[in-house]
């Protein structure tokens, strides 16, 4: 059986790690959560065409016309979204906003693709081929 001096000494130390441990994972974590975001911008295509290139820095909302019909893009708060269109089916309004560049917002009927870049930031994915 140990001594009561050996066992205070002993739990003293596991407190000292594990408070050490905390600290470290706590600035990690405040690290990379308040990095900032620049690097990221969104790419819209019309008919195939790279039409404008805008970063999701910066808030802004514009129209986007085509011989297909129009579409009104936001930029707000470093994510893209189209809020109206004169298409039938308005699948590109009900995708919402988007952020990263897994999925890009598409208007089949107004021939507009839009697309994040964010190659200058870190990737999201767990792998690339």
């Amino acid at each position: 059986m140990k001594n009561a001096k050996g066992l205070f000494t002993s739990n003293i130390f596991w407190i000292v790690l594990f408070s050490l441990l905390v600290i470290v994972c706590v600035i990690i974590i405040f690290a990379t959560s308040h990095s900032p975001k620049s690097g990221k911008f969104a790419e819209i295509y019309s008919d195939n065409r790279l039409i404008r290139t805008v970063s999701l820095d910066k808030d802004d909302e514009f129209t986007v016309k085509s011989k297909k019909g129009y579409n009104i893009i936001r930029v707000r708060k470093g994510k893209i979204s189209v809020i109206e269109s004169d298409c039938k089916n308005k699948i590109c309004i009900n995708q919402g906003e988007v952020s990263n560049d897994l999925i890009p917002i598409v208007c089949v009927p107004n021939g507009l693709v839009i697309r994040i870049d964010s190659s200058e930031t870190s990737s999201d994915y767990d792998a690339e081929i």
